[in-house]
């Protein structure tokens, strides 16, 4: 909601509860858009009403046509947020009871194997699948090297500016990513040499702040549900074997990522104690749990980097088992 003015009877509140996070470091621009778009539900639905109450709370966690689980908890979370500040100013308020959060789905990680990635990239690479775009044929290539390369999240990669990419230097800039952690991520040699390659061919008229990654035109973004229907096309076209409990995701080029860094440094006898803190900046995790959580190791990994991670942070983290939450 790009430049909305607060509007409902609740605009000062809100704009104060959104001033004090800001005061206490947080960046919060996913959760003030969600916050706006509360404003707006009580503006168009309840302008009678200037105490947040339990109507409003209960109609405001009724899922919207096509909403993830992700964006609803995500709705729901900001709300209780702002109900407790109200609360904390001796106002009323109804706080949304965290029964009404949904459970997110949960997924296995698919770990790719190295033949299965060479067969992933030889169709990318020699154009064997089919697209919408033609300019895909340029992109894939560099994208999903970005994803297995450098573990980005899907939208990290997708919202990247011209100016986030620092050909010279081979640094990728990311800015606003999940938990508001910003960082630097430096690429290899041969990757910054394709993504030159890319930009010399993509980006010969464009300005910074174009996308870096896209298939219509630099001013729009790659849609991600086009980006999975094209990966559902590679993976056909590559044969890769689908389990029934899991398919391959775009996603799990990120974990593979990972487990492949933590199987060189148990190789490599390399001191945990230096690395995990760098595995856990480069990947842009707040906490070292989450690090751990992102990882599914394949079985014959698995015991020994477990024993490394606990004798770093004394058996705090629990043994991953069954699902994991993928994104």
């Amino acid at each position: 909601m790009k430049n909305y003015v607060l509007k409902s009877n609740f605009k000062e509140d809100i704009q104060n509860f959104l001033n004090l996070k800001r005061s206490t470091g947080y960046k919060y621009t996913t959760s003030q858009i969600l916050i706006e778009q509360f404003d707006n539900f009580c503006y168009s639905k309840y302008q009678d009403k200037n105490i947040l109450d339990e109507e409003i709370g209960l109609d405001w966690v009724k899922s919207q046509k096509d909403e993830s689980v992700s964006s609803l908890q995500n709705r729901i979370v900001v709300v209780r947020e702002f109900a407790k500040y109200l609360i904390s100013l001796n106002k009323t308020a109804f706080v949304i009871p965290t029964t009404y959060i949904p459970k997110k789905n949960k997924y296995k990680s698919y770990i790719y194997a190295s033949n299965e990635l060479k067969k992933i990239f030889d169709v990318i690479d020699n154009q064997k699948f089919k697209c919408t775009y033609k300019t895909s044929y340029t992109v894939f290539p560099v994208l999903f090297r970005i994803f297995y390369g450098c573990g980005l999240r899907i939208s990290e990669a997708l919202n990247l500016k011209i100016k986030d990419v620092d050909l010279e230097n081979g640094i990728i800039a990311i800015y606003e990513a999940k938990n508001d952690n910003d960082r630097l991520v430096p690429v290899s040699d041969n990757l910054k040499h394709l993504m030159l390659e890319y930009a010399n061919i993509m980006h010969k008229d464009s300005y910074n702040t174009d996308y870096f990654f896209y298939l219509k035109n630099s001013k729009t973004p790659i849609i991600k549900s086009t980006l999975r229907f094209s990966f559902a096309r590679i993976v056909k076209s590559a044969y890769i074997e689908k389990n029934k409990k899991i398919n391959p995701r775009i996603h799990d080029f990120r974990h593979t990522f990972a487990v492949n860094c933590l199987k060189k440094f148990i190789k490599e006898n390399k001191d945990l104690t230096v690395y995990l803190p760098i595995l856990k900046t480069y990947m842009g995790h707040s906490k070292f749990i989450s690090t751990e959580y992102y990882l599914k190791l394949t079985n014959d990994m698995y015991p020994d980097i477990l024993d490394k991670f606990n004798s770093y942070i004394g058996n705090a983290i629990p043994k991953i088992g069954g699902d994991f939450d993928a994104e």
